[in-house]
């Protein structure tokens, strides 16, 4: 069963790291012009993608290895998960050729793994600021 603290993480940080997507492709890189098809469908698509990002960071603030060094610092474990799904959906992007990149520069691909370094980390502060804020009994008494 999906924990009420679990649901709003994961909403709020899809929502949180759709909307920084938004404006960093839409409105800093102009991305969208270059669709070669309507902005609307792939605006969609991207919602969809970014709710299973979303539902991957906020899975990850539970992992085992950060459990046993930051139990009580959601905010950090929030980071560090999001830092660490931003690096791994950045190389599955780059393998599978999705990312939006100018070009396979190296400089490109550092500006790119370093947004979605960014932008996961701020989905995974999102995640541990919930974490603060919204009160999970399984935490205490377990499932």
């Amino acid at each position: 069963m999906l924990s009420k603290r679990f649901l709003i993480s994961w909403l709020a940080s899809s929502v949180a790291m759709f909307i920084l997507f938004y404006v960093w492709h839409g409105l800093f890189l102009t991305d969208f012009a270059r669709l070669s098809y309507p902005k609307e469908i792939f605006l969609i698509f991207s919602s969809f993608v970014y709710l299973i990002i979303g539902f991957v960071v906020a899975r990850a603030i539970d992992s085992k290895i950060l459990e046993k060094y930051f139990k009580r610092k959601p905010l950090i474990k929030g980071l560090i998960s999001g830092a660490v799904c931003g690096f791994s959906f950045f190389i599955m992007a780059t393998v599978v050729g999705v990312s939006f990149s100018a070009g396979s520069r190296i400089e490109n691909l550092l500006l790119d793994v370093s947004w979605q370094v960014i932008e996961q980390s701020i989905g995974g502060l999102v995640v541990g600021i919930v974490h603060v804020f919204v009160f999970d009994p399984t935490t205490i008494f377990g499932d």
